[in-house]
């Protein structure tokens, strides 16, 4: 599992979205079997307590305020499991199409698991800080199965034109979008929700 190659396709049409429009949306970029192994790590991190409260802001302005979001984080490193090993070197492989063929000069990559339990949400916001804009592309992946539109916990997209879209959180699919570029939130669910939100940056200006 630690060797999960993004098949061509896929990366294709990932970049031609990007390109064309600013974000993209891919239904089936996990195989199953990886998706299947990343929900059973989050929830044993959950279980066992390693989570914790996700907070808005940034540095030693962070708070806590679950009139804002409700999820529960913990950020991911290599060599953890094999299945993230196998998530980061995919999402590895996307970084480098990204910089070849759109020449973003994307640096590294950071993410994390967010588990959303049952009545929780994200309100409406951007992925890039006020004083900080090293992050660049935003990607969010999707570990739940069987999730029906009646479920809710729908990510919501705001797009260019004033428009909306909303995106069920089903296993396997996979999110990308420019960081600026594109306000969202993340519905309320009837069920526990489970994915992984990242960001590839870039070097930037030197945070405040």
């Amino acid at each position: 599992m630690t060797d999960a190659l993004a098949p061509a396709p896929l990366i294709d049409a990932i970049l031609d979205d990007l390109a064309r429009q600013g974000w993209s949306l891919q239904t089936r970029a996990l195989p199953p079997a990886l998706s299947a192994a990343l929900a059973d790590d989050c929830r044993q991190r959950y279980a066992r307590g390693a989570m914790n409260r996700a907070a808005i802001g940034r540095g030693g302005g962070q708070q806590l305020d679950e009139r804002i979001r409700g999820d529960h984080i913990q950020w991911l490193n290599g060599g953890e499991s094999a299945a993230v090993d196998g998530y980061l070197a995919l999402l590895d492989e996307l970084r480098g199409a990204l910089n070849r063929e759109l020449f973003l000069g994307l640096e590294d990559y950071e993410c994390h698991f967010a588990l959303y339990p049952p009545g929780s949400f994200y309100r409406r916001h951007l992925d890039r800080f006020r004083d900080d804009d090293r992050r660049t592309v935003t990607t969010v992946c999707y570990l739940n199965d069987d999730w029906r539109a009646e479920h809710g916990g729908a990510l919501r997209i705001e797009l260019p034109d004033g428009s909306e879209r909303d995106v069920l959180p089903a296993a396997g699919t996979l999110v990308v979008f420019m960081s600026a570029d594109f306000p969202h939130e993340v519905l309320a669910a009837s069920r526990e929700r489970l994915s992984i939100a990242g960001w590839y940056r870039r070097r930037g200006s030197a945070p405040l």
